[in-house]
């Protein structure tokens, strides 16, 4: 069970912001559903976005427990539902593909190997590492307007795989997704 808790933590910083300060993504605000499989499991999420990214907010649920990200202000905040409580943390730097300088590109270790179909879209297919909880992961994704529309991670000798399942562009979200509760 505490493996299968740190496989959701790491998802979940994992499927949030990719932030930087120029525009995330092409689109200016989203819905994003996507099923991730690890374990022989299926986690279920619902991102949304507003600002071409500055807003972001991830939500699923995994083992009976309700988790949500958001990115906001450059801080990520961890909610637990089910525990009720919130833990804050930096926002991690992490790649925005609209934006890729050289040194990102080095210090990721990003190659774009080509380009791919994910459903109806055209993608580019990148392949990056970066580390998480002081592991080096290594990644594969298929982008799509700045949104991986699948990515493929390899760590600690598992596959992790996640898929858009639907995408709304430019839908109306809530403001109050990136609310942070107070418990």
């Amino acid at each position: 069970m505490k493996k299968f808790l740190s496989i959701v933590c790491v998802l979940a910083i994992a499927v949030s912001a990719f932030a930087q300060d120029a525009k995330k993504y092409e689109i200016k605000s989203g819905i994003v559903k996507t099923v991730t499989e690890v374990m022989g499991q299926k986690i279920e999420a619902t991102a949304y976005f507003d600002n071409y990214g500055a807003l972001e907010a991830s939500k699923m649920n995994a083992n009976g427990m309700e988790i949500c990200t958001i990115n906001k202000e450059g801080k990520t905040y961890m909610v637990n539902y089910t525990a009720k409580n919130v833990q804050t943390v930096p926002q991690q730097a992490e790649i925005n593909f609209l934006n890729l300088s050289e040194a990102v590109m080095k210090q990721y270790k990003i190659g774009m190997i080509g380009f791919e179909k994910v459903g109806e879209r055209d993608c580019q297919k990148y392949t990056y590492e970066t580390s998480v909880m002081g592991q080096t992961v290594k990644s594969t994704a298929w982008v799509w307007k700045g949104i991986a529309l699948k990515n493929v991670t390899e760590a600690s000798g598992m596959t992790i795989t996640m898929t858009v399942t639907e995408i709304q562009e430019n839908a109306a979200v809530d403001p109050a997704v990136f609310e942070v509760p107070t418990f």
